[in-house]
């Protein structure tokens, strides 16, 4: 199974990394790339299900998991006692075989990531965060967030960061194929 190319988009609440991440993924539907999410729910506690549906019932009444399955969609809810990790969870989407796998959220942790900067307030990521790769700013904090940035800026009203984000994926693949041909031919 080729593994997929893991990208986080992080930023504090209210800066539209979900927009964001709507956006890229059409951008990357349009040229067949499948993707898959992961998000962190980060307003603490359990995430809200609605209960409308037996799989929600089964679910609330004890069930550690449960899916529904119906015309090649997939529903899951699941308790994991001591908390999934991140790894578990990029494990467990890696099972639909995407070719990108975006993070909402998670900021702290260490996959290369892009910040999304919508005030002066938000620069302090810049700084405070590992892996970052590039930066995503509002007009309003477009040049501040240049001149403070060791990473590539872009404008949040321009498809640069996209073109930028394809050469990323590009480069991860073929270094990846790279990679494995040399393992192919050393076991021949």
């Amino acid at each position: 199974m080729v593994k997929p190319f893991v990208f986080q988009v992080a930023g504090y609440q209210n800066r539209g990394k979900t927009t964001f991440i709507k956006k890229l993924m059409e951008n990357l539907r349009e040229l067949n790339v499948d993707v898959a999410v992961l998000k962190h729910h980060g307003h603490g506690g359990k995430p809200d299900i609605a209960k409308l549906k037996d799989s929600h019932n089964h679910f609330h009444a004890g069930a550690v998991a449960s899916l529904v399955e119906g015309d090649g969609t997939m529903e899951l809810l699941g308790n994991f006692s001591a908390g999934a990790s991140i790894t578990e969870l990029i494990h467990l989407l890696e099972l639909f075989h995407p070719d990108v796998i975006l993070i909402e959220g998670y900021k702290q942790e260490d996959f290369p990531k892009v910040i999304l900067i919508k005030e002066e307030s938000d620069l302090l990521l810049l700084e405070g965060l590992v892996n970052v790769k590039a930066a995503v700013a509002w007009p309003k904090c477009l040049e501040r967030t240049r001149k403070q940035a060791s990473v590539p800026v872009f404008p949040l009203d321009s498809n640069q960061f996209f073109d930028w984000f394809l050469e990323q994926i590009l480069g991860w693949h073929n270094a990846r194929s790279i990679a494995i041909n040399k393992i192919v031919e050393e076991d021949q």
